[in-house]
């Protein structure tokens, strides 16, 4: 901590701490009193929800056992029509007009049929004599038909309707032959029980057939009949006959239902309240103490708010503090009235603004240090290499020269960026030197880590030596093309050295250093694949190798 620093904190009038603003907040929020209204809310909303239930539960007895009366009035009419006379006769045509009369004002219609093999006689929808289907039978109707007994069938589609529909059967005998009286409803008739009953708006009224499949809803009647009951609904009427319970609606909305199943018929009738909506349904007194308790909130919050924004402000100074950091500026001096805990993170983040900074400029002058140092020792060993191989022919000597110098453009190159990365296109012209005016490169931007960016280096420089001895490079007309692109899915580094409008190329018949360098720089330094191709147009060269991130270099001093 500076000088500066402590003055900063020395001079402020009142120090504020981050504990004594808490406990301000904490007093501010007036625990006891909320806790007290929360239990008061707690039990008058069980209160509340209690009453719910029970008027879940009785609207759903009173649905049922309008269904119940409905389905009586199905069962009077086939028993009143058994008795016709014209039925007794087998005058077919005379019942048939007498049916339609009898029906006239009801929503369904009459069918007569073979009781052995369901084969309608006639049908009040069709006129008289027109061709009839066959209406097949479920075991259990079949059962009760031919025990004497009426019966009101689950949900089914009518075989002439072509609807979902509902029958109360009754067998009779017609000249001494057995057949099948029913009277036929659309099971959508049976929504008017809703509504007569006046199931409110955003409750869901749903009647459900032995099969717990849907034979009637208050919403989305046409969408949702003949559709299963949701899991939730099977496994709570897998357990009772009458409850209430946790459920999801057919369109996912998490409900509470109310339901139960009715002795005569076996349907069930469920009633639905979404789960969002038993707030709402809280009486005045949860209503008053609930708007107590928020004003009380309310003004807990807003104490709580005027304390906290100083405290937010500073967190945002600290913020700021850290992104200039990041930058590589010093954060300003802190404010004489800050946090005392906050004024200290911010000391000790100047404190390491002005460490990283000297260790910054510690880290170029020992980069440029040992970038001179290592130009030195290159022209050492280049005077080396001249004096071990003056009196032997010069092409040795001369192309370990330019191995060197291609190395020290790469280092020329790393140097510029404090040794953190080399780019692609820069590095591909430095490699080339003198060859680099015909040399058409192509690909994005890409910035090589200092490994990778010596070691392509030398594989560039390999190329183009081979390229001007064998290749495009050899003759006037000749050019060579670069590409390089980036794996989108495993981010490798590929590249394509292609020579252009060079002589006709052979194989090689043995491998020289060159090769063996290149071959060894990107399959065991760079860890990747190479191929040579020696095509008779050109000799085409295609790489790939992992790019390993760019770290800045660094040193613990």
């Amino acid at each position: 901590m500076t000088d500066q620093d402590r003055g900063d904190l020395g001079g402020r009038r009142r120090v504020s701490t981050v504990r004594g603003r808490l406990v301000l907040l904490t007093v501010s929020l007036l625990i006891p009193a909320i806790v007290s209204m929360v239990l008061l809310l707690a039990g008058a909303d069980r209160e509340s929800r209690g009453q719910l239930y029970q008027q879940l539960v009785t609207t759903a007895r009173a649905l049922s056992g309008a269904v119940d009366r409905q389905a009586a009035v199905g069962v009077a009419v086939v028993e009143t029509l058994a008795s016709d006379q014209a039925l007794i006769n087998g005058d077919w045509a005379d019942f048939h007009r007498r049916a339609q009369r009898a029906i006239q004002r009801r929503p369904g219609w009459i069918v007569v049929s073979d009781l052995d093999n369901g084969q309608q006689i006639l049908n009040t929808l069709k006129p008289y004599g027109a061709l009839l289907p066959r209406t097949p039978r479920t075991g259990d109707l079949s059962s009760a038909l031919l025990a004497g007994r009426s019966k009101i069938s689950d949900l089914r589609v009518g075989t002439v309707a072509g609807k979902p529909v509902i029958t109360v059967s009754t067998p009779i005998l017609v000249k001494g032959e057995p057949y099948v009286l029913s009277y036929v409803v659309e099971s959508a008739s049976f929504t008017s029980v809703f509504r007569q009953q006046r199931v409110p708006d955003r409750w869901v009224a749903t009647l459900l057939d032995n099969n717990r499949r849907v034979i009637a809803r208050s919403r989305l009647n046409e969408k949702f009949t003949g559709a299963l009951a949701s899991k939730d609904m099977e496994e709570n009427l897998r357990h009772s006959t009458e409850g209430v319970n946790k459920s999801l609606s057919l369109e996912g909305v998490p409900t509470m239902v109310a339901y139960t199943r009715s002795p005569q018929t076996g349907w069930t009738l469920v009633v639905a309240i979404p789960r969002d909506d038993l707030v709402s349904t809280v009486n005045r007194s949860v209503v008053l103490a609930g708007a107590v308790f928020l004003a009380l909130l309310v003004l807990g919050i807003t104490l709580s708010l005027l304390y906290a924004r100083r405290i937010n402000g500073e967190m945002r100074r600290l913020v700021s503090d850290a992104a200039a950091i990041g930058r590589g500026e010093t954060p300003p001096p802190s404010n004489a009235d800050s946090l005392e805990e906050i004024a200290a993170v911010h000391s000790a983040l100047r404190e390491a603004s002005r460490e990283l900074k000297a260790r910054e400029e510690r880290q170029v002058v020992m980069i440029n240090e040992l970038n001179h140092r290592v130009k030195n020792t290159l022209a050492t060993v280049q005077a080396l290499a001249r004096q071990t191989f003056l009196k032997t022919d010069g092409a040795p000597v001369d192309v370990f020269t330019e191995r060197l110098i291609a190395l020290s453009g790469a280092h020329d190159l790393l140097t510029k960026t404090g040794w953190r990365e080399a780019d692609m296109d820069q590095l591909v012209q430095k490699a080339l030197g003198a060859h680099a005016g015909r040399v058409r490169r192509e690909g994005p931007a890409v910035a090589l880590a200092p490994h990778t960016a010596v070691g392509l280096s030398m594989v560039f420089h390999e190329l183009a030596t081979n390229s001007a001895k064998y290749g495009a490079l050899s003759v006037p007309g000749g050019v060579v093309e670069i590409t390089w692109r980036l794996d989108p899915v495993t981010g490798n580094l590929g590249f394509t050295w292609r020579d252009v409008g060079g002589p006709p190329v052979t194989p090689p018949k043995t491998r020289g250093f060159g090769t063996r360098l290149i071959e060894s720089s990107i399959r065991r330094e760079q860890k990747g694949h190479a191929r040579f191709d020696f095509r008779a147009e050109g000799l085409v060269f295609e790489a790939s190798l992992p790019l390993p991130e760019t770290v800045r270099w660094a040193n613990p001093y």
